[in-house]
């Protein structure tokens, strides 16, 4: 009975890894809270928004850790970048203020509204 209930607890625990890293793995799972800064983003003002370099965060910082690895060229941060370029004010001001659209990796909505663009 103990080697019976050995085989079956790895076996669980085996099928809850794969099935969890499968979850993460969806697309439609993975990108379902971008969707929402996304068409924020479309509807912005274009005085309520902040940049920060991801070079310039501590490396322990939640935003680092999410956005450091993303690369400028993923679907979703494409969609990102046309969702900033979908409006048109807020395009204008970004590059105003010297940053290049496509360096855009990630936004974060905050409590009032704004929203954080990390660039490379």
């Amino acid at each position: 009975m103990n080697r019976f209930a050995a085989i079956f607890s790895a076996t669980a625990l085996s099928a809850i890894a794969f099935g969890a890293e499968s979850y993460a793995a969806m697309p439609a799972a993975s990108g379902a809270p971008e969707s929402k800064i996304e068409s924020t983003i479309q509807t912005l003002p274009a005085s309520d928004f902040d940049v920060v370099r991801i070079d310039s965060l501590r490396t322990h910082d939640a935003a680092h850790e999410r956005f450091a690895a993303v690369s400028q060229s993923s679907p979703e941060t494409r969609q990102l970048q046309a969702s900033v370029i979908a409006n048109h004010s807020l395009a204008q001001k970004l590059q105003a203020q010297n940053v290049e659209l496509t360096n855009i990796v990630g936004a974060e909505r905050a409590a009032d509204g704004s929203v954080t663009f990390y660039v490379r």
